[in-house]
């Protein structure tokens, strides 16, 4: 009888190799930043991104890139240019 293999993905799990990729390309390609807000706001947050088709994180990274551009443009400050 042949020995099956279990596929990579099941139903939402992720072996322990996807786990261990997954991390280690994250800390290469990413910073972390926490971001403590009162509670509640999380909340709000969550809901005006959903509101504007974001995830929470997508519309975070948008909201400090503009108020980044807008600072610059209002100061005649040019040296960050938000991607």
């Amino acid at each position: 009888m042949e020995e099956k293999k279990s596929p990579r993905y099941i139903r939402g799990k992720y072996s322990e190799g996807q786990k261990e990729s997954t991390a280690k390309y994250q800390a290469k390609a990413y910073d972390d930043i926490k971001m403590r807000v009162t509670k509640g706001k999380k909340y709000d947050l969550q809901v005006h991104a959903e509101s504007q088709g974001e995830s929470l994180n997508g519309f975070l990274n948008r909201a400090v890139n503009e108020t980044i551009e807008r600072d610059n443009l209002s100061n005649n400050n040019l040296f960050f240019n938000a991607p």
